[in-house]
């Protein structure tokens, strides 16, 4: 199993960020969050510090396993970091029928958002957004944290002593 951490900035961050007069500097100063935000994002693996974790959010799960066939009877399996970016990046996402079903197989314990636009449309989404550098991926296997670098993963310890993702 592959536990998934993302890092949610709050309306109220967001807001500041769009207000203040330094921007997301003066936002990476005042919040934490936003600082581990931009350091992750920006520097991968060379930008986080173990204590940041506290500041992600377990957003999906990625079982190994799902009720999935492969086309020579073979359970569909994901195995390794790759594979869990593929599935999260839509990789098997087929344009014409509109379904995932690499993703329904295997992906669980996102919660749904539901927003009305200005022009009054209803939108229901995904409460996370697509595995991309500075998101966290646990691998309950090994008992490891890998961090989305720019290019591939690298191998992160996480601070779970102050964390409620823990």
């Amino acid at each position: 199993m592959f536990t998934i951490y993302q890092i949610k900035v709050s309306e109220e961050v967001h807001n500041y960020v769009n207000s203040n007069d330094r921007g997301h500097t003066g936002a990476a100063e005042r919040y934490p969050l936003y600082e581990a935000k931009l350091q992750t994002q920006h520097h991968g693996s060379d930008g986080f510090e173990p204590h940041m974790f506290q500041h992600f959010t377990n957003v999906a799960t990625v079982h190994t396993t799902g009720d999935l066939q492969r086309a020579d009877g073979t359970s569909y399996r994901v195995e390794d970091l790759e594979e869990v970016f593929k599935i999260l990046n839509g990789y098997y996402y087929d344009e014409d029928s509109e379904t995932d079903p690499v993703f329904d197989a295997h992906v669980s314990g996102y919660k749904m958002k539901t927003v009305t636009r200005k022009s009054g449309e209803t939108v229901t989404y995904r409460d996370m957004h697509s595995l991309s550098v500075g998101d966290i991926v646990h691998n309950s296997a090994t008992d490891t944290y890998h961090i989305v670098d720019g290019f591939g993963f690298g191998e992160v310890s996480v601070d779970t002593t102050h964390s409620e993702v823990a």
